[in-house]
Order: C-alpha cells, then sequence, then structure tokens
C-alpha cells in the first residue's frame, strides 16, 4: 500500500510534464518577443527622430547664422529636445536647458562625432546631462555646425514592466486553452496503454518502446504457465502415485491380516499352518519390496539417490552380479539368463546403478516365457548424437548441463561421444507401440490380470529410468510383439567426464 501511494499516475505526469512545458516555452517565448518590440520600437523611434532632425537642419540651411536660435527657439518647440552645437563642440542652443554656458563641449559626443564624419547619426545611450536613457540623432550643416535632437526613452526594463499584464493575460489565455489540450493529449496517449490485453501482450497495438516491456511479459507469463503446469503434473504424480502406493499395499495387507486372522481363530488345520504361514511370508515380502521401491523413487524425487560415494564402476561386472543374484527366480520362472560382452567403465554411484540393471533383468525375467532367455549385452561404443534418438530425451536443462563441461572436448568423431552400452533383451511378448513410453511410469501394467501372476511391484522401470537420468544417460525400448522387446541405455564412459555430477532432479 505504501509503494502503492509513492508510484506516480502515468497520465499525472504526462499532463504536468506538457503543462509545466508549455508555461515554461510561453513564458520565454514572451520575454523574447518583448525583447524584440523593444528593439523595433527603438529602431523605428532613432530612424523617424533622424528624419525629424533633417528637417530641421535643411529649415536651417534657410536661415542665417545669427536668426537659427530664434527659429529653432520660435517654430520647434516640443516634446523633441534641440540642440544646436557649434563646429568646435560649443552648445550654441539647447531647448532644454536655460543656460546653455554651463553645458560641457558637446565635441565628444558620440552622434556629434559621428555627424562630423558621415553627415550624420544616430545613438541610444545614457545621457548624463538628463541622467536617462536618451536617443540623439544628429545632422551636419553646411557651416561646420551640427543640429541635434534628442527624446528620452524607456529602459527595457520600465518598458518589459509596461508589458506586463498584456502578457500575464495572454498567459492566463494560453495555460486555460493548454489545460484542456493537455487533458486531451493524456487521454489520446493513455488510450492504448488503458486498454492493454495482458493476458496476450504480444497482440496490443502499442507504442514501439514499450514492445521490449511487453515481450518481457510475454516471456514471463510463458514461464509461470510452464511452471504450473509443471507443478500440476507434479501435483497429479503425486496424488496419483499416493493412490497407487495405498492400492498395491492394501492387497497384501488384507491377506495377510486374513490368513493371520484365520490362524489366530483356530480355524487353520495344524497340516496346513506352514502353508499359511509361507503364504503371509511371501505377501509381507512383496510388501517389503514395494516399500524398498517406493523409499528409492522418494529419495531420487527429493535430492536424488545420495548417500553413496561416487566411483568408477564396471558396468559388466555388475550386471553378472545382478544376473546370479536373480538365477534363483529365473529358475523358478525357467528361464535362462545371460550377460556377456566387454569392460564398460562410468563414473556413477555403484547402489543406484545395481537398482537399475537388476530392475532391467528382473523386468525381462517376469514379462517371459517358461524356456525363455534373457539377454544382457554390455559395451563401449562411439555413439553419434546418442541422445537424439532416444524415446527419453534429457530435459533441455539436462542437456545443457552436460554440455558445458562434463563431455570432454576429445570426444571421436564429430558428435560422436563414447557411451557405455547396456543392452537388455527378453524374449517375452513384446510390447505394443502406445505403451513404450508408457512402461516408464510408475505403477504401470500392461495386463492388469496379470500383475498378480508376474509379480514385481510395478516400480522397477521407473527406477530404472531415473537411475539412468541420475548418470547423465538415455533408455529406450525396442520391441515387436511376439518377438520380446530390448532395453537399451547410453551412460558417457569414464573417460568422457572430467567429473562426474549427478542430475539431482533425474525425474521425470
Amino acid at each position: 500500500m505504501e509503494n502503492a501511494k509513492r508510484a506516480q499516475s502515468l497520465s499525472g505526469r504526462i499532463f504536468a510534464t506538457v503543462l509545466a512545458f508549455t508555461v515554461g516555452v510561453i513564458a520565454v517565448t514572451a520575454l523574447v518577443i518583448t525583447c524584440i518590440y523593444y528593439a523595433l520600437v527603438e529602431h523605428d523611434n532613432e530612424t523617424r527622430l533622424l528624419i525629424y532632425t533633417r528637417d530641421v537642419a535643411a529649415h536651417l540651411e534657410n536661415v542665417e547664422p545669427s536668426k537659427r536660435i530664434e527659429v529653432l527657439s520660435g517654430q520647434f518647440s516640443g516634446e523633441v529636445r534641440l540642440t544646436l552645437i557649434a563646429s568646435d563642440g560649443e552648445v550654441l542652443y539647447d531647448s532644454a536647458m536655460h543656460k546653455t554656458r554651463e553645458l560641457p563641449n558637446h565635441a565628444d559626443r558620440p552622434e556629434v562625432l559621428d555627424a562630423a564624419r558621415t553627415g550624420e547619426g544616430a545613438i541610444t545611450r545614457y545621457s548624463d546631462t538628463l541622467r536617462t536613457d536618451t536617443v540623439y540623432a544628429a545632422v551636419l550643416l553646411d557651416d561646420g555646425s551640427v543640429m541635434r535632437a534628442s527624446e528620452m526613452r524607456k529602459s527595457l526594463f520600465a518598458f518589459a514592466r509596461g508589458m506586463v499584464w498584456p502578457v500575464v493575460a495572454a498567459s492566463v489565455v494560453a495555460v486555460v486553452l493548454v489545460l484542456l489540450l493537455s487533458q486531451v493529449l493524456t487521454r489520446r496517449i493513455m488510450r492504448p496503454i488503458d486498454a492493454l490485453d495482458f493476458a496476450d501482450p504480444l497482440k496490443n497495438d502499442i507504442y514501439s518502446e514499450m514492445v521490449p516491456l511487453l515481450e518481457r511479459i510475454d516471456e514471463q507469463q510463458r514461464q509461470l504457465k510452464e511452471q504450473n503446469d509443471e507443478l500440476a503434473r507434479a501435483e497429479s504424480m503425486r496424488r496419483d502415485f499416493s493412490a497407487n502406493v495405498s492400492h498395491e499395499m492394501k492387497t497384501p495387507l488384507q491377506v495377510i491380516s486374513g490368513y493371520a486372522e484365520l490362524m489366530r481363530s483356530g480355524m487353520v488345520p495344524p497340516e496346513d499352518t506352514a502353508r499359511f504361514a509361507g503364504l503371509i511370508y511371501d505377501e509381507s515380502q512383496d510388501m517389503r519390496s514395494l516399500i524398498n521401491d517406493v523409499l528409492t523413487l522418494s529419495r531420487l524425487d527429493e535430492v536424488g539417490f545420495g548417500g553413496v560415494a561416487a566411483g568408477r564402476i564396471d558396468l559388466l561386472e555388475t550386471a553378472k552380479r545382478m544376473a546370479a543374484r536373480l538365477s534363483a527366480l529365473a529358475a523358478e520362472r525357467g528361464v535362462n539368463v545371460t550377460v556377456d560382452g566387454e569392460g564398460a567403465t562410468v563414473l556413477g554411484e555403484g547402489t543406484l546403478l545395481e537398482e537399475m540393471l537388476y530392475n532391467l533383468i528382473e523386468n525381462g525375467i517376469r514379462y517371459n516365457h517358461v524356456g525363455g532367455s534373457v539377454q544382457v549385452t554390455v559395451c563401449e561404443e562411439w555413439v553419434a548424437d546418442a541422445f537424439a534418438s532416444a524415446d527419453l530425451r534429457l530435459s533441455p536443462q539436462q542437456a545443457a548441463q552436460m554440455s558445458h563441461g562434463r563431455i570432454a572436448a576429445t570426444s571421436g568423431a564429430c558428435g560422436a561421444q563414447r557411451q557405455a552400452v547396456v543392452r537388455v533383451r527378453d524374449t517375452g511378448p513384446g510390447i505394443p507401440p502406445e505403451a513404450r513410453d508408457k512402461v516408464f511410469e510408475r505403477f504401470y501394467r500392461m495386463e492388469k490380470s496379470r500383475s498378480k501372476e508376474t509379480g514385481g511391484t510395478g516400480l522397477g522401470l521407473a527406477i530404472a529410468k531415473h537411475a539412468v537420468l541420475y548418470h547423465n544417460g538415455t533408455i529406450e525400448v525396442e520391441s515387436e510383439m511376439g518377438k520380446g522387446s530390448v532395453f537399451i541405455v547410453h551412460i558417457p564412459a569414464a573417460d568422457q567426464l572430467s567429473s562426474f555430477e549427478p542430475f539431482a532432479s533425474s525425474r521425470r
């Protein structure tokens, strides 16, 4: 509220600026016009007085020198001061002074000097005799004497003081007109601004100076919309995740609770107790696996996997260990698992890479048939633009991070990078094209009816995807219905990285 009070109205600012500028222009214009008018008036007065002096001098040329004073005092008495000056500068007659003998010699007067040199002269100067500004006009007579006429003049300040009221009246009228004009002009300037549609800033017909501001607003609105969409998607994923976790945990809890209740009530025959206990154990193990997977995803969603020191990991050796750990499940399902290839070293966190390989191999075993196979191949390859072909690409932020320092400049061919590549091929039923992106979603199962039969938590591929992205890699799936699927993982090889910096925001 305080900032709003301090904020100035744009329309008020425009109005005040236009008004102040116009009043200033009027004041300056009035001063300049007054000075020009004063100069013109003075020039006209000099010219008029010079003409009058010429007439008096012409009349005196026809009069005997001895009678000139008599003629001047009798025929030319009036407001104009007349002075007859001898050739030596002595004042012979002055209509404003009775005692001409007391007047000083006028030979050095500027107008007298001009008349003696050129025949006539006119000048405005301060009169020591009259103590005021005076305009003088002098004409040389034939006998060398000078006829001079003079009139007192107002100073510029006095002249301007006499112009004050006319100027004030004109200024008041001008200010009133300016007030009206400023209001009209301000409304016209503000009309496009008031009509701005900030819902679609770039479609406004507005002044070119405001285009950068509107472009910035549009950019920020798009960023806010993207952020809101991301938040909405995250919230939707959180709700779906919570609902799915609740649903997945409800079934084993009901089974455990039901069997335990039967056993507590003594309704289970002694010979069936071991079988019921085995069922409770199996369900509890499923719940334990679900909780472990949920916790893993939660850690990845929050701050990345963390807690494990990064190091150089051989994916081939890791894949062999995970295959051995899953040998019992493979034997139970009648699926043959093989691991081959060459050593492929990456920089990363071993526990998370184990999770990734374990889940991919387990997925191949569970979604397979008796007598089927899972083949894991590990190698290093020079991959040209490996990330461009992946179905699940890095985000723009991740791609920008990868291109700024973590990939060594000593790559192979142009656009090629040394990659650790893992292919997990199974002989299962295959994945339809419309489901190949969805299989990486949490709790996604293509056949809901077979979820209990195949086992698993529905989170394995989601964890595998997060693990791959966490290690700056990509994962994609290729599949042909009835012929199985192959999951392909690309992770930058260790010799391509100056250091390991995982993507903490690896959730997608």
